[in-house]
């Protein structure tokens, strides 16, 4: 199963991505006290996709804003 989901919000710069998927992680300050949040909701759905043997990949632009996209393999009984 593949699941997309984009937004038009900040975005982030690339050498921000990786660590958004860190807990307690925040692009920047102005962002946390702006938008809130405690910087663990990526953090669990990584682990969760891991965890089923899937992935998450997010995608960004400054400006422009996100596409967060998860893999999940899913076995279909018939």
């Amino acid at each position: 199963m593949l699941i997309g989901v984009r937004d038009q919000g900040i975005g982030f710069p690339p050498e921000q991505i990786e660590h958004l998927f860190q807990p307690f992680t925040q692009a920047n300050d102005s962002a946390t006290r702006r938008y809130g949040g405690t910087g663990l909701g990526l953090t669990i759905t990584k682990e969760f996709c891991e965890l089923m043997g899937g992935f998450i990949h997010m995608s960004s632009h400054v400006g422009q804003g996100s596409t967060v996209t998860l893999r999940i393999p899913l076995k279909i009984k018939l």
